[in-house]
């Protein structure tokens, strides 16, 4: 999509997006902040819109996530309003397909790492055991279980971002990625 095309439907959505968040916030002050920043959130990171069809979408996943940091800065331990506390099934599906490719992607990578450092992350990343059982049964100290499974872990999240370019909001959850190699990712 072309950056005057991306301008003028940005543009053109800004009245509709400043409504959506105006009815889920208490004045207009708030929701002319959160509008903008949700706009400056929208501009820097266009390069992770990955199909421009789906710019409405991606734009009000973005409001919707600015929403929710403004909540969470109020009041941090409050429920979200019930207007925000459910995302759309449509990005629920997407955010679930997404989960999925990371997660065939991570399989794919682990089984790439030297075995020392495979069976541990395996054992614990995907099975879910502690670290004190790897270290039985693997008949290894628990220092050394410890650390051969960050060192798998900094391995895999190398890999990982050497195949996608991930974009975090303030909570540490994934709210935009872009695939930067084909090869083996399917992110």
């Amino acid at each position: 999509m072309s950056t005057a095309t991306f301008d003028a439907v940005v543009t053109g959505l800004a009245a509709k997006l400043r409504g959506f968040i105006r009815q889920r916030v208490p004045d207009e002050a708030t929701a002319d902040d959160l509008a903008q920043e949700t706009l400056l959130k929208v501009y820097r990171s266009r390069s992770a819109l990955r199909d421009g069809q789906r710019l409405e979408a991606w734009l009000y996943r973005i409001a919707r996530t600015t929403l929710i940091d403004y909540y969470r800065r109020r009041k941090p331990t409050a429920e979200l309003p019930d207007a925000l506390a459910a995302e759309p099934g449509e990005e629920r599906d997407e955010i679930a397909q997404f989960r999925q490719a990371v997660m065939a992607t991570t399989r794919r990578f682990l089984e790439d790492l030297p075995e020392r450092y495979r069976e541990p992350v395996r054992l614990a990343e995907l099975e879910g055991l502690p670290l004190a059982k790897i270290a039985l049964r693997s008949g290894l100290s628990l220092t050394a279980v410890k650390s051969r499974v960050q060192r798998g872990r900094a391995m895999l999240k190398r890999k990982l971002q050497d195949c996608c370019r991930f974009e975090f909001d303030r909570q540490g959850k994934v709210i935009g990625w872009e695939r930067r190699r084909p090869t083996r990712c399917e992110c």
